[in-house]
């Protein structure tokens, strides 16, 4: 009996691991895609460096914002 429930306890945090794991896989993922997109933008436009660093915390903090309650 007690076997059981070790078996399946191990068996959650496996599945947690993998689960955070995956998040922050994710996470990392869109927001490395995010700073790449814009940084290719503001490179081709020539548009001034203040606005570069706006879209760049306004981009994660609204990502962050819209994810925040995942979970």
């Amino acid at each position: 009996m007690s076997n059981d429930r070790t078996r399946s306890s191990r068996r959650g945090t496996g599945r947690s691991v993998v689960r955070i794991g995956t998040r922050l896989f994710v996470d990392f993922l869109i927001v490395s895609l995010w700073v790449v997109f814009v940084t290719l933008v503001f490179l081709a436009t020539g548009w001034p460096q203040w606005a570069f660093y706006a879209a760049l915390i306004l981009g994660v903090g609204g990502y962050v914002q819209f994810t925040a309650g995942w979970g």
